[in-house]
């Protein structure tokens, strides 16, 4: 893939944002002065002209364990992996008990069922995450769907904040001391029941691996477990690649992060386990779509509970990005793209109605 190619597909989807409803978008002039604001997806629920196929989809029920339920009730889908990159490792289904729904509508054309996250959502204006924001520097680094945990560095500093309920002040405790070898420099992810921690080695960035603890409320001890990585690691040992910013699914069973050749190009990769197994390799996701040049890097920051949204930082265009797709599998390309304006690191919570981000070196929350 070209810098040009890229390029012009670049400029494609920046006219799609345009056009689209830029409710999602940083609050700024050019969204105060649109009077219309055209959505990526028709009210008949089929792509609109400025957007490609993938923003319909077949989907059942899924569900993540600590969820509450005011939260819960959104839509996911079953999915298999396939495409390979860098390795030989086999796909598993995607989500978490949801079952496609196969037949609706009139010859059994399946039902269409909007994402979780929804392209048209209008957000509120960012309040500082109490307990968590500071007057020192924050950058978020992962949240779990129910909001109940968020790991984040403050000056530089592993904090793993937790609360009882989403409507509480976080409570951060001390700061953590990672095992020598490894940070959360290069981004960290929370499994959704907050007990594993997803961290990058330092400084050479070519293994993933988890620092865990028995419940919320216990510490993070302990060595790094690099048990269910072999794969991942091995492809870096024999490729030369280097990761960052690792992004688990809310049912664990995907996990998103960029794969780089030091000082050249990168990519998203995306691996996938059944139940508690190993990582498979690493493959290619939506080949091409998130390709960048050295310096140039697309970071994985958030996916929906759907597994249907993936958020990520643009290094490109220093702005923050959506995009959607049919179904969680991982042939399902994601296509539709969306600006996030400013809000570095936005992930979503279990239900897609509150946003975080960054701001100003603080973290932030937005509610639809």
């Amino acid at each position: 893939m070209t810098r040009s190619s890229r390029s012009t597909r670049a400029l494609h989807f920046s006219e799609i944002a345009a056009l689209s409803l830029c409710a999602l978008a940083a609050s700024g002039p050019a969204c105060s002065t649109e009077t219309t604001r055209p959505s990526l997806v028709s009210a008949g629920g089929q792509p609109s002209d400025g957007g490609r196929s993938g923003s319909t989809a077949e989907s059942g029920s899924a569900d993540v364990a600590g969820a509450s339920g005011e939260e819960a009730g959104d839509s996911g889908a079953a999915g298999d992996g396939a495409g390979n990159h860098g390795g030989s490792g086999s796909g598993s289904d995607g989500g978490s008990g949801g079952t496609p729904a196969e037949v609706g509508g009139s010859g059994g054309v399946p039902d269409i069922v909007p994402a979780a996250c929804d392209p048209q959502a209008t957000w509120s204006a960012p309040a500082s995450v109490t307990g968590v924001s500071s007057a020192g520097n924050e950058t978020l680094l992962a949240l779990t769907p129910d909001e109940l945990d968020l790991a984040f560095l403050r000056d530089g500093a592993l904090y793993v904040a937790h609360r009882t309920k989403a409507e509480a002040d976080f409570a951060i405790g001390s700061a953590l001391v990672l095992p020598v070898g490894w940070s959360a420099a290069h981004g960290a992810s929370l499994s959704a029941d907050g007990t594993r921690l997803l961290v990058v080695s330092d400084p050479d960035q070519k293994k993933l691996g988890e620092w865990t603890r028995p419940n919320r409320l216990a510490a993070f001890s302990g060595a790094i477990d690099t048990s269910a990585f072999a794969a991942v690691n091995q492809d870096a040992v024999f490729t030369g690649r280097v990761y960052a910013s690792p992004t688990l699914s809310a049912a664990g069973d995907q996990l998103f992060y960029n794969s780089a050749f030091l000082d050249a190009d990168s990519t998203i990769v995306v691996s996938t386990r059944t139940g508690t197994g190993t990582w498979s390799a690493p493959r290619t996701l939506s080949g091409g779509v998130f390709d960048g040049d050295p310096g140039e890097r697309r970071l994985p920051t958030g996916v929906s509970q759907d597994g249907r949204t993936l958020f990520y930082f643009n290094e490109e265009t220093a702005k923050q990005e959506a995009r959607w797709r049919a179904s969680n599998s991982v042939d399902s390309p994601l296509y539709d793209m969306l600006s996030l304006g400013a809000r570095r690191g936005a992930t979503p919570n279990f239900a897609c109605n509150r946003l975080y981000s960054e701001s100003n070196s603080d973290v932030v929350v937005e509610k639809d």
